[in-house]
């Protein structure tokens, strides 16, 4: 937000009265052009100010969605994986190339994210998941990626998920050959990923049970990985095949400043009475009186007018009168 302040010292004071005619004898209409460079006319003994207040703009933020590999967006990947059926335990450690984020508009929250099926429907479920899920920044590189679990973390591995999802698919076309990705895994604590600090990290401990489900998937990609394994609770694993995931991202809260209220000052006389008027609009004649007028004590006399939301601005003068206050 940004509020502008400009006003005209009064040079000479005198009792008589001020008024708007004698401005506008002298000042023409101020045209649309001049309103908006701010342009200030005094004229005599009263002075214009004129506080652009511009209300606070913000602007929409919307969720983005990155595909990773960024090249399957519309593409199906080069394989598919199905995961057993009944009862299983499995950890999954997956590994995305920072250069995949490069759609974000800065550091932002991961949300949730998603796999999709194949283009040709293999098991499509129900399962049911208990699962923790893991999120980090990494400074390894895919190419990098360790057989050992705990050497792949960041230092910032954050708990994500704990809990049950329930996963099947309606096997919907997407875009290009592919099907919607709708294996939707939810954060319940948003993790804020800055693409600049390092590869992201999904860390997923997996009991599972009921039908199976097939993904599709990539493997050969410099931009992913996957190290995997068969309980939940290991510590070290091979690697595999990496599912095309959906990312879903929250852009961080905007923070807005909006100003409360505009102090209108002027240079004054001790025991001189003087209103403020104001109006919204300079191409009007319409004059309104700031509350009461006001008798001066010192050289400087000052009054608030509170901001109104959306009245992006607001011109302001100073008469002499010989009101009683």
């Amino acid at each position: 937000m940004k509020t502008n302040y400009l006003s005209a010292p009064v040079t000479a004071l005198n009792p008589s009265p001020v008024t708007i005619a004698a401005w506008d004898s002298r000042s023409p209409a101020i045209s649309q052009k001049e309103t908006k460079r701010t342009k200030v006319r005094g004229v005599g003994f009263a002075f214009l100010l004129a506080a652009f207040l511009g209300s606070c703009v913000t602007n929409e933020l919307r969720a983005q969605v990155i595909v990773v590999p960024n090249a399957l967006a519309t593409n199906d990947g080069n394989g598919s994986g199905t995961s057993p059926e009944g009862p299983a335990s499995a950890r999954w450690l997956h590994i995305h190339d920072a250069s995949q984020f490069g759609a974000l508009s800065g550091p932002s929250f991961l949300t949730k994210f998603a796999y999709r099926p194949d283009k040709v429907l293999g098991q499509s479920g129900p399962r049911s998941l208990i699962l923790r899920i893991y999120a980090s920044t990494t400074s390894r590189s895919v190419a990098g990626l360790s057989t050992t679990f705990a050497e792949n973390l960041g230092t910032n591995n954050t708990l994500v998920f704990d809990g049950t999802v329930n996963l099947t698919t309606g096997n919907l076309p997407g875009p290009g050959n592919t099907r919607q990705f709708d294996y939707v895994f939810p954060f319940t604590t948003p993790f804020l990923y800055d693409p600049a600090d390092g590869n992201l990290v999904l860390d997923l401990q997996i009991v599972a049970d009921g039908e199976a489900l097939t993904f599709d998937t990539e493997s050969g990609n410099s931009a992913i990985g996957r190290v995997g394994t068969g309980s939940s609770t290991a510590t070290t694993g091979a690697f595999g095949v990496t599912q095309v995931i959906q990312f879903t991202f929250e852009p961080p809260p905007l923070v807005t400043i909006r100003a409360s209220q505009v102090e209108v000052c002027w240079n004054s006389k001790s025991n001189l009475t003087y209103q403020v008027q104001y109006r919204s609009d300079l191409t009007t004649n319409l004059w309104t009186s700031l509350g009461n007028c006001i008798r001066s004590t010192n050289s400087t006399s000052c009054i608030f007018d509170p901001i109104v939301v959306g009245q992006p601005q607001r011109f302001y003068r100073v008469v002499l009168t010989n009101c009683v206050p």
